[in-house]
């Protein structure tokens, strides 16, 4: 808090246009929230004010500014953070340490921070150019000669306004020596139609002075577009002192000041307050404001067809977590050059650089909302197919692997795009709607990967059902909705071995939710993680009360989410949940699908090792055996100790292909030394083919369908040591 904003340059070294900003203007530069505290001030703000950055930061700005002004301040903060992002300059008086005031311009834009609203102001100091103007005329007799120190250029006009008098800082302004001007009209210095809209203006400053220009509403100063010798355009600030009696003319000061820094400097505000700074795309804000005007039009002229597209990385965050955060910049910002690329000129593609190039056109239609997500807006389609081409040549693009020459094992740098489509005016013509739209359709499309989806009514529901879900997930969570059912494992001759908790949800109308709809939501929201520990605790002590109650040996099998299984404090987890239910981790067995291990082998076998060293006797099942892409050679390195033949196979055991790989995956587990159980077990058929093929543990409805830890009690109890129903085939 206690530094001026803007210390930091970027990834590459450079110093960022927020640092160039604080670091290099003459005029007090602050932040402040939106009630008006302030965040951070330059250097130049704190020599205004005769204080230190660090005992700026934190007081109120309106503190800076004497009484009189402090509640124009306050309406002018509240109508910036309110309304379009330009506000016009407001004359403000300002409060030195000494009790001298300072006449000062204060010019606001609004910005938004990750704690909320905010404003950039920018400060000017417009007492020193009028006082010098007052010092010029009260001491006539070295005029010329004070002049002389003043770098901005100073004037005398008459009024016909022929130049009277010109000090030699003319010549580095407008590129006209003192001897040049002197006898030329006033207008030479102003393009013609600049001059001929404030030479009235001008006027007035020879009638109406210094103590009465406040009540007749006439600004201390005029910014107005000047024109220099070679005709180029210079932006000047235009101080006036009082109108004299010379030789029975009136004759008026004129101290003249190059604003183009500070023009620059409002520029640089702006664009930091609107823009991305990795990657100098618009960012939410002015994307808000872009879609708004656009929809605006629509509305007025309803002959306009748009699009939005939702733009959403596939593989961006494994470029993070192999190769690191600078490289992963490096990818984003070359995927913004990739996308603006692909847009047509008309389509206005954001600028990566704070300056706009003379006679180039402000780019605004590629939008980054963070992350890896990215907006564009078409505004000129001739039909709504038109938006499919751009987001397949989108697609195309970014499908090229990423060349990073100074980063080790660059060359494996591929990224996807998904994009969700919502056209203008057909699928909203409201900012909100249309969002909402493309947010749907693009994570429609991630499901495939590589693709773009337009968005649908079909979209609609299963969105409005999703959420709905995400609704109940959470409500569920909080009150207890959850309960384990168990499965019972049977060996061969139907004897309860053991059983797999299987996740249930009643939701608040008392109707079950089918694990497949949930899981995979919960998944996604990040709730799979408290939902994991909640089962490992239950599951963990429904075993020790069947183990203590006459079954010492009968086991107990938890699936492990992927999400579950990789994070880093997944091993102490399980190790809190086995010393707090008291059980013997040789009656637990953890479950993972064949397709988790593989998407990392070599940190999932790690995982195993550790489980297996720290829980002794634990045992480890791949779930869904044969449905993933393991290889034998991965399979054999990890320290399994059970496969599990998934039941898409068992259930349609004729088949000769599911037939040859039930029996494959049999022979593999005994050569490995592996158990095997055969999931999905619905017929006597099915029962006889897998026992036929030496297969010696079963779970399915033929054995039991999932119960209660109620009912497996019970069942335990009634069952033990005697073969189930149709055992005997």
């Amino acid at each position: 808090m206690g530094q001026a904003a803007g210390s930091s340059a970027g990834a590459s070294g450079r110093p960022s246009p927020e640092q160039i900003l604080w670091s290099n203007t003459a005029d007090g530069v602050f932040k402040a929230d939106e009630q008006g505290r302030i965040l951070a001030v330059n250097q130049a703000f704190a020599r205004m004010f005769g204080c230190t950055v660090q005992e700026a930061s934190g007081r109120p700005a309106e503190s800076f500014f004497a009484e009189v002004g402090r509640a124009a301040f306050r309406q002018h903060l509240q109508a910036c953070l309110e309304g379009s992002p330009e506000t016009e300059a407001l004359s403000l008086p300002g409060l030195h340490p000494d009790g001298q005031p300072l006449a000062l311009e204060l010019r606001l834009v609004a910005t938004r921070l990750a704690s909320g609203p905010a404003v950039f102001g920018l400060l000017t100091e417009l007492g020193r150019t009028a006082g010098v103007a007052e010092e010029l005329e009260v001491l006539r007799g070295s005029y010329s000669a004070l002049s002389e120190t003043v770098n901005d250029p100073i004037l005398q006009i008459d009024e016909q306004f022929n130049i009277l008098f010109a000090n030699s800082a003319v010549l580095r302004v407008f590129g006209y020596t003192r001897e040049e001007l002197l006898g030329q009209s006033f207008s030479v210095l102003f393009p013609p139609s600049a001059y001929e809209r404030y030479r009235d203006v001008f006027r007035k400053y020879f009638i109406i002075d210094l103590a009465h220009r406040a009540s007749t509403r006439l600004e201390a100063s005029v910014e107005v577009l000047g024109q220099n010798k070679r005709k180029d355009i210079v932006p000047l600030e235009l101080s006036f002192g009082n109108s004299k009696s010379l030789s029975g003319r009136r004759v008026l000061t004129c101290i003249i000041r190059d604003i183009s820094q500070r023009k620059m400097a409002e520029r640089k505000l702006r664009f930091l307050a609107y823009h991305d700074k990795l990657t100098e795309l618009g960012n939410r804000d002015l994307f808000y404001t872009t879609l708004n005007q656009f929809l605006s039009a629509v509305k007025r002229y309803q002959d306009s067809l748009g699009a939005l597209l939702f733009l959403d990385l596939d593989g961006f965050k494994r470029v993070n977590d192999t190769l690191g955060h600078a490289a992963g910049d490096r990818v984003l910002c070359e995927c913004a050059r990739r996308l603006s690329s692909c847009l047509r000129e008309s389509d206005q593609v954001y600028r990566f650089s704070s300056e706009v190039e003379p006679g180039q056109k402000p780019q605004e239609d590629l939008f980054r909302f963070g992350g890896d997500e990215f907006v564009i807006l078409l505004t000129r389609l001739n039909q709504p197919t038109d938006a499919g081409v751009v987001a397949q040549k989108i697609i195309d693009a970014i499908r090229h692997p990423f060349k990073l020459h100074d980063v080790e094992e660059a060359g494996k740098i591929e990224v996807g795009v998904s994009i969700g489509i919502a056209l203008i005016p057909g699928d909203g013509t409201d900012s909100m709607s249309l969002i909402r739209s493309a947010d749907v359709a693009m994570y429609k499309a991630k499901e495939q990967h590589n693709k773009y989806i337009f968005f649908t009514a079909e979209l609609n529901a299963k969105a409005s059902e999703r959420v709905s879900l995400e609704t109940g997930l959470r409500s569920a969570l909080e009150n207890g909705e959850f309960d384990l059912y168990y499965q019972p494992i049977v060996n061969a001759f139907g004897a309860i071995e053991g059983a797999e908790a299987l996740l249930r949800w009643r939701n608040g109308h008392g109707d079950f939710v089918p694990p497949a709809s949930f899981i995979p939501v919960a998944e996604d929201m990040g709730l799979i993680l408290p939902l994991g520990d909640w089962v490992m605790d239950k599951a963990c002590s429904d075993l020790k009360r069947w183990n203590e109650s006459g079954h010492p040996d009968f086991y107990v099998s938890v699936n492990l989410s992927a999400k579950q299984f990789i994070q880093e404090e997944m091993v102490g987890k399980l190790g809190v949940a086995i010393r707090k239910s008291g059980i013997d981790p040789k009656n637990l067995k953890i479950e993972m699908t064949e397709t988790s291990l593989m998407r990392d082998p070599e940190l999932a076998r790690k995982k195993m090792e550790q489980l297996k060293a720290r829980h002794p006797g634990l045992s480890i099942a791949i779930d869904d055996f044969g449905m993933g892409y393991s290889s034998l050679s991965y399979l054999s390195d990890f320290p399994v100790d059970l496969l599990k033949i998934d039941r898409s196979f068992v259930l349609n055991f004729r088949r000769e292909q599911n037939a040859r790989i039930i029996n494959t995956i049999i022979a593999l587990a005994k050569n490995l030394r592996l158990d095997v159980v055969a999931e999905g077990v619905e017929t006597v058929d099915q029962y006889r083919y897998l026992s036929s093929r030496d297969c010696r543990n079963f779970q399915g409805f033929y054995f039991g369908k999932p119960v209660s830890a109620e009912e497996l009690t019970r069942l335990l109890r009634e069952r033990k040591e005697k073969p189930q129903e149709g055992s005997s085939g």
